[in-house]
């Protein structure tokens, strides 16, 4: 592998990291910037046709649209909520046993945060918001509702992640998710030590670390438990609703029977979750809205987008936008309030996210030739950022995997195009390095979830919901070091466990 296209490969990385921590920018200009990049790079140094990398564009876009719209509905639901003061009364009902705000936080980050990622739905959107409520700045909130999820979202989503992980290296689903529920214990832990970071007390939340460390035991305790012996597609819920159920235990006071007014608050999670739960558990309705419900459209041949309505969460999501506007009677002036509020917030957030996705999709078609025949795998980033560093650290490769899972969350915004890009390796370095696949399989997953701290994508999804917009780059600032530091401690385990 020639060094000078190793290095070459990692000049994104750098960019984005630069543009930033250093140069503070919002996350659509770092998606203008990198996009713009990558496509030029890919073109003149790694020798990609140019309609490959016009029509990886557009594959980019089509792909993240599922995502764009649970994430512009999710914000118009949040929206909602804060208008009819719905939110308002959630917060302080579910958080009126809890006296300290410290409790309220964090039942909020790690508890809330995994419940709604374990089902399906976007986190930020719920989180942020629901953060400033208890006094946490706007971009602490931002950061706080990736960071509460990110240690356990390898085994979340419905388990839709590891769903792919078996798929990309052809190895056992539940081999991949028991293994990576381990190593989600302590990369959960290594996200609390995130957490003081952003919370608005540094210093008491420094003091009260045992407290927080105690926490993250409990929820990545039992989602692991959940995993082990319910199944992988809900732990993430179960772990999360642990979590909540304990802090209130242990809380001053319970929260009182929910009265009619309450009740409709209640309503519209109803919509979302009950439906959500049947399609994962129920294993007819799961081959029904999974596999036979489902339109399929293919800009690149080899790379078929499947939308699946019935099984993803932004059908559910309409529904309750729907329920919500019933039940809580919001008069037309707050809906166009609701309406304007949301396509201001979300525009340029739903613009960064499609123009990362184009970009992941340019790196991952990067070589290729017109026809999308053959690539060669001399000018493919992918295959030259992972061959190359498990060439350049030989026997201690298993100690760097999470950190590759970071990169490629980094780059392309989510998890899953991680795996895409990298998965497949982990099986060819396994027997070449006498180390298990799986545990390799399962450090690269944690880590891109691990990775979704340091995400500019991700960020451009909770910004626009707690007041933040444009405050990127000081986010970035703490969370990219902060992801690189925890990749590489989990590394560790990964290498002792490999």
């Amino acid at each position: 592998m020639p060094t000078f296209l190793f290095l070459l490969g990692w000049t994104p990385v750098i960019l984005l990291s630069v543009l930033a921590i250093w140069c503070r920018r919002s996350a659509l200009e770092l998606a203008l910037y990198g996009f713009l990049y990558v496509a030029g790079l890919t073109g003149l140094a790694f020798q990609t046709a140019w309609t490959v990398i016009a029509l990886a564009t557009l594959d980019g876009i089509l792909t993240t649209l599922p995502l764009l719209a649970v994430v512009f509905l999710g914000i118009l639901f949040s929206q909602l909520l804060v208008v009819s003061g719905s939110l308002a009364r959630l917060v302080a009902w579910l958080l009126r046993g809890l006296a300290r705000p410290l409790p309220q936080r964090v039942l909020i980050t790690l508890g809330l945060g995994n419940f709604f990622e374990g089902a399906s739905i976007i986190a930020e959107p719920m989180v942020a918001p629901m953060l400033t409520l208890t006094g946490v700045l706007p971009r602490g909130a931002a950061a706080l509702s990736i960071i509460g999820y990110a240690g356990l979202m390898s085994i979340e989503m419905a388990g839709i992640i590891i769903t792919v992980l078996a798929l990309v290296t052809g190895l056992p689903y539940q081999d991949l998710g028991v293994a990576a529920a381990w190593l989600s214990v302590p990369a959960t832990v290594l996200m609390a030590f995130c957490l003081p970071f952003f919370l608005p007390d540094p210093r008491e939340a420094w003091r009260r670390l045992p407290y927080l460390l105690g926490c993250a035991l409990v929820v990545s305790l039992a989602t692991l438990a959940a995993a082990l012996w319910l199944g992988i597609a809900i732990s993430g819920m179960v772990g999360g609703l642990v979590l909540v159920g304990w802090l209130l235990w242990r809380g001053e006071a319970r929260p009182a029977f929910p009265d009619r007014r309450l009740l409709a608050d209640l309503a519209p999670f109803v919509v979302i979750l009950l439906p959500l739960l049947l399609v994962n558990t129920i294993p007819w309705l799961q081959e029904l809205t999974q596999r036979r419900l489902t339109f399929t459209v293919a800009v690149i041949a080899s790379h078929p987008i499947t939308l699946t309505p019935f099984f993803s969460a932004y059908l559910y999501l309409l529904l309750a936008l729907v329920v919500a506007r019933r039940l809580l009677r919001v008069r037309p002036e707050q809906w166009r309030q609701v309406w304007t509020a949301g396509v201001s917030k979300g525009w340029r957030a739903l613009l960064a996210m499609a123009l990362f996705g184009a970009m992941g999709q340019v790196i991952a078609y990067s070589g290729y030739p017109s026809d999308f025949g053959p690539v060669n795998q001399t000018y493919n980033i992918p295959v030259i950022l992972a061959a190359g560093l498990k060439d350049l650290t030989g026997a201690f490769y298993p100690l760097f995997v999470p950190l590759l899972g970071w990169v490629g969350t980094f780059l392309t915004g989510y998890g899953v195009a991680s795996l895409m890009l990298f998965g497949d390796l982990q099986v060819q370095a396994a027997p070449l390095l006498g180390v298990s696949a799986t545990v390799l399989a399962a450090g690269l997953t944690v880590g891109s979830a691990i990775g979704s701290i340091s995400s500019p994508f991700k960020i451009a999804i909770a910004t626009p919901m707690c007041g933040a917009v444009g405050q990127e780059g000081a986010i970035l600032r703490l969370t990219i070091p902060l992801g690189i530091l925890a990749s590489l401690v989990l590394g560790l385990i990964v290498w002792v466990a490999a």
